[in-house]
């Protein structure tokens, strides 16, 4: 009996081993180019985003890599005051499928945002808009990149949003550009 379970143990514990090496942590920051879709006169607002992420191998084809990331977004657009900025801050948790070709990989997935912050600057407007917002954002994300065998690599992503940020009846959906550096441990 002892040995049943000493072989019980020692199956489970080598079965993690090796489920440990297909799981590797990393970091990533970059670029957004972000706009409102549905809202006129709407353009672009640069951004960036940072955050970690986990990256779990199936096989040498296969992956699957949850991140949790701050993002800025938005957009600009020219008001009755002058030139204006629409800014949303968002925590967005995308969980992406990558199907790896050597160094390149193709990625798809579902995100889900938080917001914590939106503001509104319109010449000497400077005004908080979040309680007018909806604080959940959902989305799909499509991208690229390339993974060097050191760890370090460059993404590009698409984001665009699926829901209504506003809660008032306007329509407007995010829409995101991404180009990342990242660095997987």
């Amino acid at each position: 009996m002892k040995r049943f379970i000493l072989t019980g143990f020692l199956a489970i514990g080598s079965l993690l081993a090796v489920q440990a090496q297909n799981v590797k942590f990393g970091v990533k920051g970059g670029l957004n180019l972000s706009k409102l879709t549905n809202v006129d006169d709407a353009k672009v607002l640069t951004g960036f985003n940072a955050g970690g992420l986990m990256n779990y191998k199936f096989n040498d084809s296969w992956a699957v890599q949850p991140e949790i990331q701050y993002s800025t977004q938005g957009s600009k657009a020219n008001t009755i005051l002058g030139k204006g900025t629409f800014k949303l801050d968002y925590i967005n948790i995308p969980v992406l499928a990558q199907y790896h070709i050597e160094s390149f990989f193709l990625e798809a997935g579902p995100q889900v945002g938080f917001m914590t912050s939106a503001k509104l600057k319109a010449g000497p407007i400077n005004q908080d808009v979040k309680d007018q917002m909806k604080t959940v954002d959902f989305g799909l994300n499509f991208g690229l990149g390339y993974k060097l065998d050191m760890g370090l690599g460059i993404g590009a992503r698409y984001n665009f949003g699926l829901t209504n940020i506003y809660d008032n009846g306007n329509n407007g959906k995010n829409s995101v550009a991404q180009i990342d550096l990242f660095y997987i441990f």
